[in-house]
């Protein structure tokens, strides 16, 4: 049974996008705190609202996106031997690297 490694290293979250998103949510929600403490006009209130959402849509796309390794494969289906720690993306290679490597 080949050990597939459920948590790669690879699969972090773009931290920009994120950071973005969550500058946009804080200006939207910003917006809207001073607009509606001074009691102005509700459209442009609902308007900073939308800024806000906005915000948080591009902040879970950040979060929920993965980096992708240049010239690499991505983390999905990557086979890793349980000896030395390379990664394969066929279980037939990581058979065949067990068995001329490890002697197994």
């Amino acid at each position: 049974m080949p050990n597939v490694n459920p948590n790669p290293s690879d699969r972090k979250m773009k931290m920009p996008i994120l950071v973005v998103g969550v500058v946009v949510l804080v200006a939207g929600v910003g917006t809207w705190g001073y607009l509606y403490s001074m009691n102005i006009h509700h459209t442009i209130q609902l308007g900073g609202l939308g800024l806000a959402v906005l915000g948080a849509i591009i902040a879970v796309g950040g979060a929920m996106m993965k980096t992708v390794s240049v010239g690499g494969t991505t983390g999905t289906g990557q086979f890793a031997c349980a000896k030395c720690g390379s990664k394969f993306g066929s279980e037939s290679a990581l058979n065949q690297h067990t068995k001329d490597k490890h002697g197994m």
